[in-house]
């Protein structure tokens, strides 16, 4: 009878161990934070993108807005984001995030224009097998680069999708909620349409 108590109070226990340890399930208002969340980093990430590409701007500046568009993409198991563009043939490269603000910064182009013609948007967050919650966010952009005299020597209209991942750091150990971070991932073109030279 001792030996049946003691087990039962063990298992009570672990069960009750088990439930401090697991996560609190997020709530739809909490996804609906994220989502929010995602929509002002992508018009960070926009603001950035246009200090970096304006050539009028110190190179202290568009190295500092290089640092912080870095921040965005920043995983912590380490992974490398990856950053998909259009080419002038209209074929997709895919190279690191960093790298294409670096080459954004250090284009051949003249003078460049960098604008977003249309409100960003994000899908509602979902819960993934792995246990974190992933959604998409998009972004629409206008590239023009121009040469020495004005003229617009390419320019294109290009839809992104960023991949997005809110992820459990881990619990706040004074009130038993989760401390969870959104992430940019891989980003996508997923439409471009050339915009005629002038």
């Amino acid at each position: 009878m001792k030996q049946t108590l003691y087990m039962l109070f063990c298992l009570c226990w672990l069960g009750a161990a088990d439930g401090r340890a697991q996560a609190p399930d997020i709530t739809q208002e909490r996804l609906t934070e994220f989502k929010d969340l995602t929509l002002r980093r992508v018009n960070d990430l926009q603001e950035y993108l246009t200090v970096i590409a304006d050539k009028k701007r110190s190179l202290d500046e568009r190295r500092m807005a290089i640092g912080l568009a870095l921040d965005l993409f920043a995983q912590p198991d380490g992974r490398k984001a990856l950053m998909q563009v259009s080419r002038r043939d209209g074929t997709k490269r895919t190279l690191p995030v960093e790298q294409y603000l670096n080459n954004l910064m250090s284009t051949r182009y003249s003078d460049v224009k960098l604008t977003f013609y249309d409100a960003a948007v994000a899908t509602d967050f979902e819960k993934g097998t792995d246990g974190n919650y992933h959604a998409t966010a998009t972004y629409f952009q206008d590239f023009q680069g121009f040469d020495t005299t004005g003229k617009m020597l390419y320019g294109d209209r290009t839809r992104k999708d960023i991949a997005v991942t809110a992820k459990a750091m881990g619990p706040y150990k004074d009130v038993g909620q989760l401390d969870i971070k959104v992430f940019f991932g891989d980003v996508k073109v997923s439409e471009t349409i050339p915009i005629p030279a002038n």
